[in-house]
């Protein structure tokens, strides 16, 4: 509760600390929870506040009869469905009416939680439920709650069966939770997702996003006055935010060493109170204000705070008498000492940890060596002895007593049990630790690298364990199959990386090689190779790839491997997709959906996400149903990198599709959760630049394209790459260097003709095209136009169809407008058709440009057409371009430079102005995208500026402009 200074003798102590510098924090926080459903995420580092601004909003909503069930993640987590759910679920019971009726489906939950047994209903299911039934069964109960606050904090340390649920719960809420997350950005493993995939609220689910900064001086000086009174605060203010960083929980350290002591020194008693801080510890307090914390309680209550520390986890009142060696009242109030010295808190019902984990290091790291020693005994022999051998928890006590040859066992037990439930975090984490360890003997090191290298390819940020697996390939112990498998498997995890793809194809190429004796992974292998290439590697054409694909097929015929044959299923559909096959489409029918094999499951997931990205590329309208599919899939079987995929694939849809509408903030939120140098990383920058270029922000689409190189074949040949690579080909045709666009997309156009394939529709063909004509090569442009269209004979592929009529248009121009004005009208219609709004809005322009000498009126109707879905799209460059067209029509069209006085309000064409200045572009750039001259344009910036009351330099921070990527 809040604190207040009270004089007299003792005032100096305590009754609570000031709940300072959240007031608008908390308002946010209870006013979203008041109506349901919801989720919250509030993120900041450790000590900052977060336990405390929930704790001050469930008093708040408590006074209004809004209940808040608590929940808590542990570093060291057992992989038990749900833990911190279930923990939380647990003071559930007195929140059912009378005439509660709950699901049969909650009676999963009996062995979970007894506490609710008399709520439950019966049912035959008991811990061999799975972990979908389990979600269903907690999802359901949490409905039958009515209006309710679900808290988890520290969700960095979730295991993934609890964040898939999360994340299940905050897709699908029921209509009266509130669901609130607590996480340190910092200790997100991987892309750092929250939930573990990139995640947005659903229509009609409401929330916010909270992040709790330090508090600033004045604030920690608040702090301080509400326990040690507002003279002594003033003069130790300073150095206690210095000490503090800002941080509550450490200042708060500091003060509650200072406020029993500050009472006992007379104000002005001595020059300065500084001293009062140098008391407890330089240069910051934690150490010492834990220490002389425990250093009052007695020896019973000193016993359960190291058993405490040594245990790791909040635990209950029984394990820790166990630890400590004492009677059950002594150790309670042992256990009640520490509680009221403010050591240990209550974590959960009936279960007692610390505060926050560096409390725990500070007493840990003060225990005598042989008592720590037998305090890691005793907790392997009560963990041992449970009915569940908490397996992992085990295995860390083993490894702290430095017993390797008992640890190693006991760490692998953990493990295998990790991989079992499908924990693939716990497991990875596990193996890493026994791969490091140097006294793992040969044969157990092949088999867990190999069980390493299985979990890695499916995780989306497997770093850490493909460095690891790298180091491992090279022991020539290794048996060769063994290595060929591992291989094969890295190779897998490395390929979405635009910095490792020519090492993963080498790696396939060789692990193909070393499993010639196994003809399912060897045929894997091949088919994997040969979709790699389909995907736009320099290494091999088309016929190639078909070829080895082909290879495949007939190998796999030779295994009975379930997963083998779904593995090459999945890549021959890959490939066909990336070539248009129609075949591809009857091939998806033949995917195994309904196998109870969760690896067969996720080949189901990877098949439909790489069915939906080329139906996306090629324009094809099952693009939209095969992502949804996919990314259901995903999500049930845990496969993280096609989640990120999916995530990225909406993104780009939505691009093409014209539903720009809050498409900037959809692409804030997934770009954090990509990992660097990651093809998903480089695609969603291309969004971005892909509207930077739209809007006429062309110098930070230039810094967002930045990875894409006219000198790096592989980027020229990827399919990303050759995206990418157009875009700034756009910018050099915007900005009047037609040779330059020329030039640039040279080499993506050698690579698609050794490829031979033409159906991937990412603007590359019409940009050359436009490119060749500028630069005075019409044959140029005539010929790659015919060979983008002999290239598409036959095949899937929409949308390149409509960029060879749009081509045709451009290359028949000079020499026969008429047919060239069919050549558009048909291409922008075939966009329509497709959806692509923007695409055919540039046709429509090029249209209304075309009929400018011989039809003015033609001419501008096209023209207003296009600048219609411009203005809509906020597509601000192509919008003034049109405008700027249509001057020479005599059509009038809407100018945001010419209408009434706004006053100190900015008008319409002095918030593009601002947008454009945000990017940091100059009075020129501003003229060219706008179509000003540069006169006009310096008078619209001053005018801005004068408006904003800013300098050039700070239009960027005051708009939140930019953003990270």
């Amino acid at each position: 509760m809040p604190g207040e200074w009270v004089g007299g003798p003792g005032a100096g102590r305590r009754a609570g600390f000031a709940f300072v510098g959240r007031g608008g924090e908390l308002r946010t926080l209870t006013a979203t929870l008041r109506d349901g459903p919801a989720v919250v995420l509030v993120e900041g580092e450790a000590g900052v506040g977060k336990s405390r601004l929930l704790r001050e909003a469930a008093a708040r909503l408590d006074d209004e009869g809004l209940v808040v069930l608590r929940g808590w993640c542990h570093p060291l987590r057992e992989p038990l469905p749900f833990g911190p759910v279930i923990d939380a679920l647990r003071d559930a019971h007195a929140l059912f009416g009378p005439g509660t009726r709950l699901s049969p489906a909650t009676a999963a939950l009996h062995p979970y939680l007894p506490e609710l047994a008399g709520r439950l209903p019966e049912g035959t299911d008991g811990p061999g439920a799975g972990p979908q039934q389990l979600m269903r069964a907690v999802q359901d109960l949490l409905g039958s709650l009515g209006p309710v606050v679900l808290v988890v904090e520290d969700l960095h340390w979730a295991d993934d069966a609890t964040r898939d649920l999360l994340l299940l719960l905050a897709r699908n809420p029921p209509k009266g939770l509130r669901l609130v997350l607590t996480y340190r950005a910092h200790d997100l493993s991987g892309a750092r997702n929250v939930l573990g995939v990139p995640y947005r609220r659903p229509v009609g689910v409401g929330g916010t996003e909270i992040t709790l900064a330090p508090l600033t001086e004045e604030q920690v000086r608040e702090l301080a006055a509400s326990a040690i009174g507002p003279a002594a605060a003033s003069r130790i203010g300073r150095k206690l935010f210095e000490r503090s960083g800002g941080l509550p929980l450490a200042a708060e350290e500091d003060l509650l060493v200072l406020a029993d002591r500050v009472d006992r020194v007379e104000d002005g008693a001595r020059t300065g109170t500084s001293w009062l801080l140098e008391e407890a510890g330089v240069p910051r307090a934690l150490q010492e204000a834990v220490n002389s914390r425990v250093a009052v309680l007695d020896p019973g209550a000193v016993a359960v705070v190291e058993a405490a520390a040594v245990l790791a986890v909040p635990t209950s009142e029984e394990q820790l008498a166990l630890l400590a060696g004492l009677e059950d009242e002594q150790a309670e109030e042992a256990l009640t000492a520490a509680l009221l010295a403010d050591v240990l808190v209550e974590r959960g019902p009936g279960r007692y940890g610390f505060r926050h984990v560096l409390a725990r290091q500070a007493v840990y790291e003060r225990i005598p060596g042989p008592r720590r020693r037998r305090l890691h005994v005793r907790a392997i022999e009560a963990l041992t002895g449970r009915q569940t051998p908490a397996l992992v928890q085990i295995a860390h006590h083993t490894r702290r007593l430095g017993d390797v040859t008992a640890w190693l066992p006991t760490a692998r037990a953990a493990a295998d049990h990790a991989v079992a439930v499908g924990d693939d975090g716990v497991a990875a984490e596990l193996l890493q630790q026994l791969l490091a360890e140097a006294a793992l003997p040969s044969g157990e090191r092949a088999r867990t690298a190999l069980e390493l290298s299985r979990i890695a390819m499916y995780r989306a940020d497997s770093s850490t364990s493909t460095a690891i697996l790298g180091r491992i390939i090279a022991d020539p112990a290794l048996p060769v199959v063994v290595r060929g498998e591992i291989r094969f498997n890295l190779s897998r995890a490395l390929v979405d990386s635009s910095a490792d793809r020519s090492h993963s194809v080498a790696q396939m190429q060789q692990a193909i090689t070393e499993l010639a004796d196994r003809p399912g992974l060897a045929a894997v292998a091949m088919s994997a190779l040969s979709m790699v290439s389909g995907r736009g590697s320099r290494i091999s054409t088309t016929a190639e790839d078909q070829a080895l694909m082909a290879e495949a097929v007939r190998t796999v015929a030779r295994s009975d491997d379930p997963l083998a044959r779904a593995t090459v299923l999945t890549n021959r559909i890959t490939l066909m997709g990336m070539t248009g096959d129609a075949r591809a489409g009857q091939l998806l029918a033949e995917l195994p959906r309904s196998s109870p094999d969760r690896a067969v499951q996720r080949e189901c997931a990877r098949a439909l996400y790489n069915a939906a990205y080329g139906a996306m590329l090629r324009g094809n309208d099952r693009a939209r149903a095969l992502h949804d599919e996919a990314e259901e899939t995903a999500r049930r079987t845990g496969y993280q990198v096609i989640e990120q995929g999916c995530a990225v694939i909406r993104l780009r849809l939505d691009l093409a599709e014209g539903q720009w509408a809050g498409l900037d903030d959809r692409l804030a939120a997934v770009l954090p959760q990509t990992a660097e140098g990651t093809k998903f990383r480089i695609a969603a920058l291309m969004v971005r630049a892909a509207l930077e270029v739209a809007r006429g922000s062309w110098a930070a689409a230039r810094q967002h394209l930045a990875t894409f190189t006219t000198t790096d074949e592989e980027n020229a040949s990827w399919d990303v790459g050759q995206a990418g690579v157009t875009l700034l080909g756009r910018i050099d045709l915007l900005e009047g260097d037609p040779e330059a666009a020329w030039e640039r997309l040279r080499r993506p156009l050698a690579a698609r003709r050794h490829k031979g394939v033409w159906v991937r529709a990412h603007d590359l063909t019409p940009t050359a095209v436009q490119a060749a004509l500028a630069c005075g090569l019409p044959a140029e442009a005539e010929r790659l136009t015919d060979e983008a269209a002999t290239g598409i004979e036959g095949r899937d592929a929409p949308a390149a169809a409509a960029e060879v009529l749009w081509c045709r248009g451009m290359t028949t121009a000079a020499t026969d407008p008429v047919a060239a004005l069919t050549h558009l009208t048909r291409a922008q219609a075939r966009y329509e058709a497709l959806g692509r709004v923007h695409i055919a809005a540039r046709v429509a322009e090029q249209a209304g440009c075309l009929r400018l000498a011989h039809d003015p009126g033609e001419a501008g109707h096209r023209l207003r057409q296009a600048l219609d879905v411009f203005s809509r799209l906020g597509a601000t460059a192509d919008a003034a371009r049109c405008r700027q067209a249509l001057r020479g029509t005599g059509v009038r069209s809407p100018d945001p430079g010419r209408r009434h006085s706004y006053g100190p309000e900015l008008s319409p064409r002095e918030r593009q102005v601002a947008e454009l200045l945000a990017t940091g572009a100059g009075n020129q750039a501003i003229a060219r995208v706008l179509g000003l001259s540069t006169r006009t344009a310096e008078h619209h910036v001053a005018n801005t500026l004068k408006k904003l009351g800013l300098r050039r330099d700070q239009v960027r921070d005051a708009t939140g402009a930019g953003g990270g990527g």
